[in-house]
């Protein structure tokens, strides 16, 4: 079910490039949560680490104060970027989620998803946590841009 969700967006969100005009072709990439792995903190803000030190700055920034105490994971950066999104702190049905990554040509995209100002939520999840979501992409120099879907 979750791939047809990501076949959807895709096709969503290449459509949206032809209707407005993009130069080229959405191309999706494999890429891996690491939600659980990233139990910080985070400042409300994106996130792309490209080395091991950029990783470990931020990680150094963002206290573990929901949740166990992870280690940091380890990274093959030759190979992997990191991307992230955070919101900061709140309830926990607005943690976003990241639903898709696109090649853009000269850009990578990635899409999240959150509840965040829907009013959606239930009685289980309105204790304080971190809105993060982190994933593992293909390693990248390009830019990396996000955006807000409506599409989970």
């Amino acid at each position: 079910m979750r791939s047809t969700h990501h076949l959807i967006a895709s096709i969503l969100f290449s459509l949206s490039l032809i209707s407005c005009g993009g130069g080229g072709e959405a191309v999706p990439l494999a890429f891996q949560s690491m939600q659980e792995q990233f139990s910080g903190t985070y400042a409300a803000g994106t996130y792309v680490f490209r080395t091991q030190a950029e990783m470990e700055a931020a990680w150094a920034a963002a206290p573990q104060q929901f949740g166990t105490p992870m280690e940091m994971p380890v990274i093959d950066f030759s190979r992997n970027t990191v991307v992230g999104i955070s919101l900061g702190t709140g309830t926990r049905c607005d943690t976003p989620r990241i639903v898709a990554v696109y090649e853009l040509g000269d850009a990578v995209q990635v899409s999240y998803f959150t509840n965040l100002g829907t009013g959606v939520t239930t009685l289980a999840c309105l204790h304080p946590w971190r809105l993060s979501d982190f994933a593992l992409i293909p390693a990248t120099r390009e830019p990396v841009v996000f955006e807000r879907t409506t599409q989970q």
